[in-house]
């Protein structure tokens, strides 16, 4: 408590860098950044301002506070390994909607770039061979207490594990490679930059030759012009892996917001389905739409509620942050004037 006392400054609160939430409004993106202190993951109730504790912040994405207490874990890692994460709410809306269209053969999953295992948390009809997580942090709280095996957990590079030992048993390949290669706020390198492992899923599918696979990623990913020629190979080997073996591929940007996750959180899904054409993936792709229970509230909708906002989400968390008076410059009440319609700002924050 002394540390944020001392680091706590109104140059702070006015910083550029600085992007305080809104009480009643749903978050921006969480980020795996929001762990650097003082800048980042405050919230503002009126004239005042105050940090977010782990407990809130796991609240936006949806987990349960404990999903990160792990013990030898700190604060800021269990921030970071939250900003990384995949809203359990968004897994299991796409869980249902392969359930409900889909008949497993095999009922399994692989998951590559496995976080603290948002993605695939929502699949518990699916028996998990292996989650993959290069990050010790995230690996150690992966078999920690979790509703999956201890040993399923592989800490190491997605690239070095074996998939064709499991080839025609694999029901699911999922995962959601790094996105930073992809974000429109970062360099940009896309292929080049060594964190990209979406250029190797193509290797991964042909290898253990999965009935269906499903990766996350920001949108820059598709509207980055600079990486076009890229994506439009990385799709077509997605769709055909090697010879003799297609998969229908269907490619849809979701908002977590429109499913009750309290953050207006941008996505790319990519799913693909063995032996199948894109128009049938896409047909089956586009019935996540149906599947929203909330709206932009700026917006009309019927039989929808309006998008959770900070405030709901944060009931019954007891406050363990000091509010602080706010005097924001009015430089920084232009800065925060920001419009959730745009789809390049999620991608921006990511």
């Amino acid at each position: 408590m002394k540390l944020l006392e001392s680091t706590w400054s109104d140059a702070v609160s006015n910083d550029p860098k600085h992007r305080p939430q809104v009480m009643d409004w749903p978050s921006t993106t969480v980020r795996k950044e929001w762990c650097r202190r003082p800048q980042e993951a405050h919230v503002v109730d009126g004239k005042k301002i105050r940090r977010m504790s782990v407990a809130e912040i796991a609240a936006i994405q949806g987990f349960p506070e404990n999903w990160v207490m792990v013990e030898g874990t700190t604060e800021s890692e269990r921030i970071a390994v939250l900003g990384n994460a995949v809203p359990p709410a968004l897994s299991i809306v796409l869980s249902h909607l392969l359930q409900d269209n889909i008949v497993f053969q095999n009922n399994t999953l692989i998951e590559i770039c496995a976080g603290i295992g948002g993605l695939s948390s929502g699949f518990d009809y699916l028996q998990p061979i292996a989650k993959i997580e290069l990050w010790d942090v995230a690996a150690k709280i992966l078999r920690t207490d979790k509703p999956w095996p201890a040993e399923c957990v592989v800490e190491g590079y997605a690239q070095d594990f074996n998939y064709s030992e499991y080839r025609g048993r694999v029901g699911l390949l999922c995962g959601g490679p790094p996105c930073q290669p992809w974000s429109m706020s970062g360099h940009k390198k896309g292929a080049e930059d060594p964190r990209d492992v979406m250029g190797f899923t193509p290797v991964a599918i042909a290898e253990c030759e999965p009935e269906v696979f499903l990766f996350e990623n920001v949108p820059g990913l598709l509207l980055n012009k600079e990486h076009q020629a890229y994506v439009a190979d990385l799709f077509d080997r997605m769709s055909k892996p090697k010879e003799g073996l297609k998969y229908g591929l269907a490619v849809k940007i979701v908002n977590a917001a429109d499913y009750g996750v309290p953050q207006v959180r941008r996505r790319v899904i990519m799913l693909g389905i063995k032996g199948k054409s894109n128009a049938y993936a896409n047909k089956i792709l586009k019935k996540i739409d149906k599947l929203a229970t909330h709206h932009d509230p700026s917006k009309p909708a019927i039989d929808k509620s309006p998008w959770v906002t900070l405030r709901q989400a944060f009931e019954g968390i007891p406050v363990t942050e000091p509010w602080h008076q706010w005097k924001a410059t009015e430089e920084t009440l232009k800065r925060l004037e920001i419009d959730y319609s745009d789809e390049d700002f999620d991608d921006y924050n990511s």
